[in-house]
């Protein structure tokens, strides 16, 4: 901890009292281990702000500038001594005897050694020799920002930017500096640990990439560098149209394992903050542009028109965003803003959007008129708007040209596309309504897939040369064959399946979603073609948060959950206010085992959609499993707003918790018999129900049932979706079936085993089990091929 007493004056962890995690979500943690609950969110910010700053102080002046500069001074000054009065408050209220906030009327500072954070044990951790613990805290970091959930714009908003460059700045510093003197020892894999870690945090990270590479051929690998640089080159033009630089071609270059040591210039010095807050925040750079498309409105009397209005928005919103290289939020999200709700500061606030498109629609017969705004969030002003007439058979014209404006109007140049084939316009209105079905439905849970093949059918009838109808008509197919509701032979509409995609694909190799459908279509036990399939996909749109939502399930059914959150939280980021997005990162976050954030996730994203039963079922059997009884007894009795299956489901989940907490071993008893029975129905069982009695307190039995279970039918091509099979949930932190070896047969049942071996994309457990994990999977690889095979 030397570099945090360079840095601050002081070590920080003599005497801490409080822990602090900056990076991600802001967390509090007191003594005990326990989460510390701050409401106010400039409370926490100014916190955060007072860590980072030299010796944890700040001028009273300077705090009420960043966080109040749009206030007079007497305001200010007044907010922060609420937020003063709410830190000391919540602080005292788990350490009452000593003084952890000082204030003075100059200035406010924390207490010398009452607080250490994850950003101070970070930089300890760069500037130190041990490059073991640098790697644990750059994997522990992930990809996320500095205080992602709070992003409060102004003076703050600039004082946050420096502080996350600076960060980044002292990363790629330290871990440059910890590669180069691993290469110069000639541990191999020590760079790779390093260099792995730096990508997790920084995809584009040339210099790890070129670290990686050098590594590979000094152990003799040079196919797989060549393979490493092929997917950089692929990655590099898909997200930012540039080409590998003279560093990453160099370690290609690096022969013999002759290995040219990373060298860096050192980076340049952090800006330092302005020192007063400026009037005004100023516009993003090209990197920082996130356009939110909004759903333009329907100013006719005919309300069918309102999802040819959803297409039009939804057609630019396509066309921006595979035209050009800015970030654009996810339909599901944006077009959840409609009419009176469509106010700048909200819209921008709920989505992150620096930009929004706005619009209206006015038809008369077969003339349309399209009015389009773009607006920056920031300043509220008006960038360009414009009006576009013309006949319904122009409206692809139409639409190219909005595309383009916005574009030129955001200051850079649309790239080469393939043209969209012009329909006709009852055929495109057609497909329209497809698209908005499979956009806003859930196959699983209603008919909307079913209700759009007939709709797509007509349309490749009728324009058998438009390749987006074809892709979805092949998504559409493998939802309704996978969702279990499909009374049709599965062979037959595996083949409807193939047919549609490899249309798709003939006609536009980008069509991400026509892989995706081919993905549905592999058994569960086909790990590495699956993973294969999703890959192309987000080879060709690594945008969707429909691929990334993919290749996150895929990670999870496979025990790879720290990919599957970093996916997880790429497809929330572009689709914020999805539902089944926001929470499929809260229970990844439990995965990788940060249980209170997870929990936590799962309150907001509940009380953002109170309605939702799988969110309420989620929240109330993690926190019943993870043993938040508190948390679980405030929201159990909202079983009672649901009926029908819903409620069905959500009994079962009360029912369940309820012998988790129990004590009477009669009622723990009684839930293990029904999982028997079930198993003796059918000859199987899923694996979150053994997993569930090790939460009941059951080890024994959970192992003797998953010993006895019939796992044949995923390597069936008509079995079971991996959605309805819960496969990840066996192999979390939590799991009583990773206590022994003997679990590893049951893996080798689930077709894990020889994914695992031959692809050297090892579970998350493998670092963590009491025994040799990896030494287990060979053993009984070597026993032959599982059953069904």
């Amino acid at each position: 901890m030397d570099a945090v007493r360079e840095d601050f004056g002081r070590d920080v962890t003599a005497g801490t009292r409080f822990h602090v995690q900056l990076i991600g979500p802001f967390r509090l943690v007191g003594p005990d281990g326990a989460a510390i609950p701050i409401q106010g969110r400039r409370t926490r910010a100014m916190l955060a702000t007072l860590l980072l700053a030299p010796q944890h102080r700040m001028a009273r002046e300077r705090l009420a500038g960043l966080f109040w500069s749009d206030r007079s001074e007497a305001q200010a000054r007044a907010s922060l001594r609420q937020c003063l009065l709410e830190l000391r408050g919540v602080l005292a209220s788990v350490v009452a005897d000593e003084e952890h906030l000082i204030a003075t009327r100059e200035a406010v500072e924390l207490a010398p050694g009452a607080f250490g954070c994850d950003v101070l044990h970070l930089r300890g951790a760069l500037a130190s020799e041990d490059w073991q613990a640098a790697a644990r805290h750059i994997e522990s970091a992930g990809s996320a920002p500095l205080l992602q959930d709070l992003e409060l714009g102004g003076a703050y908003g600039e004082w946050l930017d420096i502080a996350r460059a600076e960060i980044d700045a002292r990363i790629a510093d330290g871990l440059a500096r910890h590669i180069a003197l691993r290469e110069r020892t000639g541990d191999s894999s020590g760079v790779k640990a390093l260099a792995a870690a730096w990508l997790r945090r920084d995809p584009l990270s040339e210099p790890a990439v070129a670290a990686l590479i050098r590594a590979e051929i000094a152990a003799g690998a040079r196919a797989a560098a060549h393979i490493r640089y092929q997917a950089f080159r692929d990655l590099l033009a898909a997200e930012i149209g540039v080409a590998p630089g003279p560093l990453v071609d160099a370690a290609l270059r690096s022969a013999d394992g002759v290995v040219e040591p990373l060298v860096l210039a050192a980076p340049p010095p952090a800006p330092s903050l302005p020192a007063q807050p400026a009037a005004s925040a100023p516009a993003p750079a090209n990197d920082a542009l996130v356009l939110a498309v909004l759903a333009f409105d329907n100013l006719s009397s005919d309300p069918d028109l309102a999802d040819f209005c959803d297409g039009v928005s939804e057609e630019i919103q396509r066309t921006v965003a595979r035209g050009t290289g800015i970030a654009v939020v996810a339909r599901a999200s944006s077009f959840q803003f409609r009419g009176p709700d469509k106010g700048i500061a909200k819209v921008s606030a709920a989505l992150g959007a620096s930009h929004l498109l706005d619009g209206a629609v006015r038809r008369s017969g077969n003339r349309v008129r399209i009015t389009a705004e773009l607006v920056e969030c920031a300043s509220q002003r008006a960038l360009w708007s414009e009006r576009f007439d013309g006949d319904l058979e122009d409206v692809f014209a139409l639409q190219d040209s909005i595309a383009e404006k916005v574009a030129a109007a955001l200051e850079l140049t649309l790239m080469p596309r393939t043209p969209t084939p012009t329909l006709e316009p009852a055929i495109y209105e057609r497909f329209l309504r497809a698209r908005g079905l499979l956009a806003d439905g859930d196959a699983q849970f209603d008919d909307t897939a079913s209700e759009a093949v007939p709709l797509l059918e007509s349309v490749v009838r009728e324009a058998p040369e438009h390749a987006p109808a074809w892709e979805l008509l092949a998504l559409a197919r493998a939802q309704v064959l996978r969702s279990g509701h499909s009374a049709s032979n599965y062979f037959e509409g595996r083949d409807a399946v193939i047919h549609a995609a490899q249309t798709a694909l003939k006609l536009d190799p980008r069509r991400g979603g026509a892989y995706r459908a081919l993905a549905k279509l592999e058994p569960w036990g086909h790990h590495a073609v699956r993973e294969k399939l999703l890959l192309q996909a987000l080879e060709v749109s690594p945008r969707d948060p429909a691929a990334l939502t993919d290749m996150s399930d895929f990670c999870w059914g496979v025990g790879r959950f720290r990919d599957a959150l970093a996916y997880a939280e790429q497809a929330c980021e572009l689709n914020p206010l999805m539902p089944s997005a926001r929470l499929h990162v809260s229970q990844m976050r439990a995965y990788v085992g940060d249980y209170d954030t997870s929990v936590s996730m799962l309150e907001d994203v509940h009380q953002r959609w109170p309605n939702n039963p799988g969110i309420l079922m989620a929240l109330l059997n993690w926190a019943g499993s993870l043993g938040y009884p508190e948390v679980y007894y405030r929201h159990v009795s909202k079983i009672d707003n649901f009926d029908g299956w819903q409620a069905r489901d959500l009994a079962a989940v009360r029912a369940y918790v309820e012998a988790v907490f129990s004590k009477d071993m009669a009622i723990k008893e009684h839930r293990a018999a029904r999982y028997r029975g079930l198993l003796e129905k059918t000859g199987t069982i899923t694996l979150s129900l053994p997993t569930g009695l090790g939460f009941i307190g059951l080890p024994d039995q959970a192992f003797e049932m998953v010993e006895q279970a019939d796992y044949s039918h995923v390597f069936d091509p008509a079995g079971p979706s991996p959605s309805l099979f819960y496969p990840g949930v066996a192999l979390g932190p939590w799991s009583c079936l990773l206590s022994h070896p003997r679990f590893i047969r049951v893996c080798h049942r689930l077709g894990l085993c020889r994914y695992w071996q031959e692809t050297g994309n090892w579970p998350d457990c493998a670092a963590w089990v009491p025994f040799d994990f990896k030494s287990a999977v060979r053993r009984v690889l070597d026993m032959g091929p599982a059953p069904g095979e």
